[in-house]
């Protein structure tokens, strides 16, 4: 089995970020286990008193519609948006993006995201199955879910400018290996609202990417990776 390489991603305190290093999603069924069971141990490591929140990003539900499709009527999805903070606000298409896609450009109409409702078990349940396919976003965060939301809604919402994208029932930030290496000292912040750790599948990195005010060396270790020189890790 190739190991699974962690390494630390440069952002500002409070704030510490990793990557772990994945050839491409879904993961293939060797790496996705070891995948699974380090995120799923890390997440554990660092729920202690903190409640959790699973989306799934549409965009990416054919690397596990299997696993996704006879579940629905049991984790009752709620659909929302997921927004770029450190990209223009999402919008409808426009006639620029119909000419890209003419040329064979994948241009999303938005980026659906949705949201398992059925509770923390369920939600848990959830992630520790689709770990691996590309399309999950974890947040940990302490009071509700309706604050975390909330919050979101606060910083995001202002920034659309289309109507029929206005009315969404919620809104979750989307990071990825540019957002966290790009960020500001009081971006991750306001990006983050009342997240205590966040977790998203990044396709297009190649990685896993999470971000926590917590002490995320120590989550790493406690997860099960190896050290393997200076802010390096492996997944054996």
């Amino acid at each position: 089995m190739v190991p699974i390489h962690i390494e630390m991603v440069a952002v500002a305190p409070p704030y510490s970020a990793a990557q772990v290093k994945i050839s491409h999603f879904p993961v293939a069924a060797d790496g996705s286990v070891k995948l699974r069971a380090f995120l799923t141990a890390l997440v554990q490591a660092a729920s202690d008193t903190l409640n959790l929140e699973v989306f799934l990003q549409n965009e990416y539900l054919a690397n596990g519609r299997d696993l996704v499709n006879p579940r629905l009527p049991e984790w009752r999805p709620q659909v929302g948006l997921g927004v770029w903070p450190d990209r223009p606000p999402p919008e409808l298409w426009k006639i620029s993006d119909l000419f890209r896609m003419a040329r064979g450009e994948r241009v999303p109409l938005m980026y659906q995201v949705s949201r398992i409702t059925a509770g923390p078990k369920v939600s848990s349940q959830a992630l520790s199955l689709l770990l691996g396919t590309g399309m999950t976003i974890a947040v940990l965060h302490c009071g509700s879910t309706d604050e975390l939301l909330s919050g979101y809604k606060d910083t995001y919402l202002p920034t659309i400018t289309q109507p029929n994208l206005r009315i969404l029932p919620f809104y979750v930030p989307l990071l990825d290996l540019k957002s966290l290496q790009h960020s500001h000292p009081d971006d991750l912040p306001k990006w983050l609202g009342k997240a205590r750790l966040y977790l998203r599948e990044s396709p297009l990195d190649n990685a896993v990417l999470v971000v926590t005010d917590a002490d995320l060396i120590q989550l790493i270790e406690r997860a099960g990776a190896k050290r393997d020189g200076g802010l390096r890790w492996l997944i054996e």
